[in-house]
C-alpha cells in the first residue's frame, strides 16, 4: 500500500506451461529486459527466476518455471518438474502459457492435470500472436471456461502485454510492493552471469551437448582497462560430464570454446554496461552422469 494509492497491489504470478511456450521470452518482455535466458532446446530454464514489473496500480512479482516435457526418466527431470510444481505454491496467479502453433499434447496434459488441482486465479495466456497461421488455437479457446481470463499476447513482439498485466493485478492482494522499484530480478550478479554463459554453450553447440553441463562463476575482478575505463574479468568454468563431451566443448583449436567464450562476453557487456574480460575452462566432473 502506498500513501499516493490507497489500493496499490502486489504479488505473485507464475508462468507455467509446456516447454518451448515461450515462458521466458515472455518473462523478458514484461520486465522489459533479460532475466531469464532462453534458447530452442527445452529444459533451458532450471530454475524459478524471479521478474519484477512496476506499473502504478501495482507490482507484479513473476515467477518463471521449468516446462514440464515429457521424456525418459532421469533426475534432472524430476528436479525440474518438482520445482514448477513448487512454484504453485506460493503465488496470487497463476499464468499458463499455451503454445497454439503446436497439437495439444502429453506435455499440455501434465500441465492442465496440475492446474486442475489449484484454486488460485488462472489465466490462460495464448502466446506467439505474431505467428499468421496457429493451427491449434481453437482447441485451447475450447477450454476457456477452466480459466479467469484468457488473453493473446506475443512474447516476441510484446503485443497486448498491457492487458494481461492489467488482468493479473486485478487478482493480486492489496499490500506494499514486495520489491524496491529500482529492481527488477532476484538473480544475483553471479548466478545471471552464469546463465549468460551456460545459454551461449547451448546456441554455440547445437543438440549434441548434454543438459547436465553446468557453469560454475569462479570470480568477478573489477578492474581498469588500458584506456582507464571500468573492466570486469569474469573466470568461469563450464563443467560437462565426460572427456567426450569436454573435447567436443573445446572444439579443434579452441574454436568452439572460443565461439561461446566470444559471444557470452559480448552479452555479458550488455548486462554490465562495461568491458568484460571472459576466461572459460572446460573441466570434467564425472559425478554428473550419476
Amino acid at each position: 500500500m502506498t500513501k499516493t494509492n490507497p489500493e496499490f497491489r502486489a504479488g505473485m504470478a507464475v508462468l507455467v506451461g509446456r516447454t518451448n511456450a515461450g515462458k521466458s521470452t515472455l518473462l523478458n518482455a514484461l520486465v522489459g529486459r533479460k532475466v531469464s535466458i532462453v534458447t530452442p532446446r527445452p529444459q533451458t530454464t532450471r530454475d524459478a527466476i524471479q521478474g519484477v514489473v512496476n506499473r502504478p496500480q501495482g507490482q507484479v512479482v513473476f515467477v518463471d518455471t521449468p516446462g514440464f516435457f515429457k521424456t525418459h526418466a532421469s533426475a534432472l527431470v524430476e528436479t525440474l518438474h518438482k520445482r514448477a510444481k513448487e512454484a504453485l505454491a506460493d503465488v496470487d496467479v497463476i499464468i499458463h502459457v499455451a503454445d497454439p502453433t503446436r497439437p495439444l499434447g502429453e506435455e499440455d496434459e501434465i500441465v492442465l492435470s496440475v492446474l486442475a488441482k489449484q484454486t488460485k486465479p488462472k489465466i490462460l495466456c495464448i502466446n506467439k500472436s505474431d505467428v499468421p497461421y496457429r493451427r491449434y488455437r481453437s482447441p485451447w479457446f475450447m477450454k476457456q471456461d477452466d480459466y479467469t481470463a484468457v488473453i493473446e499476447v506475443s512474447a516476441k513482439d510484446s503485443q497486448n502485454l498491457d492487458a494481461l498485466l492489467d488482468e493479473i493485478v486485478k487478482h493480486l492482494p492489496v499490500g506494499v510492493a514486495l520489491y524496491p522499484p529500482e529492481q527488477v530480478s532476484n538473480a544475483t550478479r553471479e548466478f545471471s552471469f552464469a546463465e549468460i554463459i551456460r545459454e551461449q554453450i547451448y546456441l554455440q553447440t547445437g543438440e549434441e551437448v548434454p543438459y547436465r553441463t553446468t557453469v560454475e562463476l569462479d570470480a568477478i575482478e573489477e578492474g581498469v582497462s588500458k584506456t582507464g575505463k571500468p573492466m570486469l574479468t569474469v573466470k568461469a568454468t563450464i563443467m560437462t560430464p565426460s572427456d567426450r563431451y569436454q573435447r567436443m566443448l573445446i572444439g579443434a583449436k579452441a574454436w568452439t570454446v572460443k565461439s561461446i567464450r566470444e559471444a557470452a562476453q559480448w552479452q555479458l557487456r550488455k548486462i554490465a554496461g562495461k568491458k568484460i574480460v571472459l576466461e572459460l575452462e572446460v573441466l570434467v566432473d564425472a559425478k554428473m552422469l550419476k
